[in-house]
């Protein structure tokens, strides 16, 4: 039963390809257009999710067109937001939609994968990534990834649209396991709606203590 899955694991973490996953040209320019449609209301349900305070720092992962960032500037509590996307249309896209908060300095959107992140431990208070864990090259590596630029006790919060489908919500279990594989801790899952869809919400934190998980992970 193990061995099944952890097949199935594996599986549900191949990341997809295509124009979903790397927006190109004038038919990723449509995805992008799309996109901010659709994971709008995600988009509005994950930042409220955060509950961010004052003065944090918070990193977006696979931004999009940017519509995330626009709603973390509104909602005004960040003091530095930084996003990155492997998709040079999507940079650019974000870019121009949140070319005054990056002109203020408050914004910093980037080209780079997940898996490549330039960032030092401890940089970022939260991380938020939206419809985007599908496409993460290599997930359990990248989860690691994540944990290390998280400072001592930051929030990680996946935001995934729900379906009908089976394996979304098996790809669901899959990061729940993952997780605290990875060295999270209070790994949490919670369902929302967002106008006409659900959302799951999971939710994870790096340790605080000296030792913990974490260290255990990167040694």
């Amino acid at each position: 039963m193990l061995l099944q899955e952890e097949k199935e694991d594996e599986a549900l973490a191949r990341p997809k390809i295509g124009q979903a996953a790397k927006p190109r040209g004038r038919v990723g320019r449509a995805f992008g257009w799309m996109w901010r449609r659709v994971n709008g209301p995600i988009n509005r349900c994950a930042v409220s999710a955060l509950e961010m305070q004052h003065g944090e720092s918070v990193l977006e992962i696979g931004c999009g067109p940017g519509d995330a960032i626009e709603r973390l500037v509104r909602d005004g509590q960040a003091r530095r937001i930084v996003a990155i996307d492997h998709a040079p249309d999507m940079v650019d896209a974000a870019r121009t939609l949140n070319k005054v908060a990056i002109r203020e300095g408050v914004v910093d959107v980037r080209e780079c994968s997940v898996s490549e992140m330039p960032f030092r431990e401890g940089s970022f208070d939260v991380v938020l990534a939206v419809n985007s864990v599908q496409f993460w090259p290599h997930l359990r590596l990248d989860l690691k990834s994540v944990l290390r630029i998280l400072k001592p006790g930051g929030r990680f919060l996946i935001a995934m649209r729900m379906t009908m489908e089976p394996r979304a919500r098996r790809r669901c279990e899959m990061l729940l396991r993952a997780l605290p594989n990875a060295g999270f801790v209070e790994v949490t899952m919670e369902e929302a709606s967002a106008r006409a869809m659900q959302v799951a919400l999971i939710f994870g934190k790096r340790p605080i203590w000296a030792g913990g998980p974490y260290d255990a992970f990167v040694a």
